[in-house]
């Protein structure tokens, strides 16, 4: 029997290198949905509860939303893979699940029931539809890298919703990536007037003296955000910036 030629081998091989690097960039372009309801145990729907998802390992790896008048909320372009979902609502004890995304199937609701009372007047007349298309809006500029945009429309989020620290959050990580580090510390600081122990804005804050130029200042944040809870994903970022600060 003659041997298979090398050259048409050469030719099969290439073509299947070509079939499956499409199949893997087909496959990196996919996204997916994640819906739920957040309730009380009575039942009720909590309205305009804040939703986050965290995955460190995805790009982008964290999205905010909040849940409608019949307490429901989704969550559009998710990456596959384990999700970290909190649900918060001011007078709620906050409630978070592990959730395996796959962009191959439709993803069961995720359903939460927070404990406690509601407090009055946090979010009373929130247009909570309305606060919805704002942070998917903002969300969106932030993939594109439209910092003034997002920085805009998170500011329109927050004369909504004062008291939705989540933007503040995200007003300070947009500032940060425009390089207004005056502009990121002030709204990581309103976060923390609040909320003394908050990680996030800790790093924040301490990233953002930390790439002005003042380190000195940069240090007793990041070290605060460690001696919080050295386990969370904040704490290891603040620990990367310590270590480039004492290199």
């Amino acid at each position: 029997m003659k041997p298979f030629p090398r050259p048409v081998l050469a030719v099969v091989v290439a073509c299947c290198a070509v079939v499956t690097d499409a199949q893997v960039s087909d496959a990196q372009s996919l996204v997916a949905r994640l819906t739920g309801t957040v309730k009380t145990l009575g039942g009720q729907p909590v309205k305009a509860a804040t939703i986050h998802a965290l995955n460190p390992s995805t790009i982008p790896n964290e999205f905010t939303t909040t849940s409608d008048q019949k307490g429901d909320w989704a969550i559009l372009g998710l990456r596959g893979g384990l999700w970290e979902i909190t649900a918060s609502a001011p007078g709620f004890e906050s409630s978070t699940v592990a959730v395996r995304v796959a962009v191959s199937m439709n993803n069961p609701k995720v359903e939460f029931v927070l404990v406690g009372t509601p407090v009055k007047g946090a979010m009373d007349g929130v247009d909570t539809k309305m606060l919805q298309a704002s942070l998917s809006a903002a969300e969106s500029l932030m993939a594109e890298e439209k910092w003034d945009q997002a920085a805009a429309e998170y500011r329109n989020i927050l004369a909504m919703a004062p008291a939705l620290d989540t933007a503040s959050l995200a007003l300070g990580r947009a500032l940060l990536l425009k390089k207004d580090y005056a502009g990121a510390s002030a709204a990581y600081s309103d976060v923390l007037k609040k909320d003394a122990r908050n990680q996030k804005a800790l790093v924040g804050l301490g990233r953002a003296r930390y790439e002005q130029g003042d380190r000195a200042a940069a240090i007793p944040m990041l070290e605060q955000a460690v001696s919080i809870d050295a386990a969370t994903s904040e704490a290891a970022e603040a620990r990367a910036i310590l270590g480039g600060i004492r290199k």
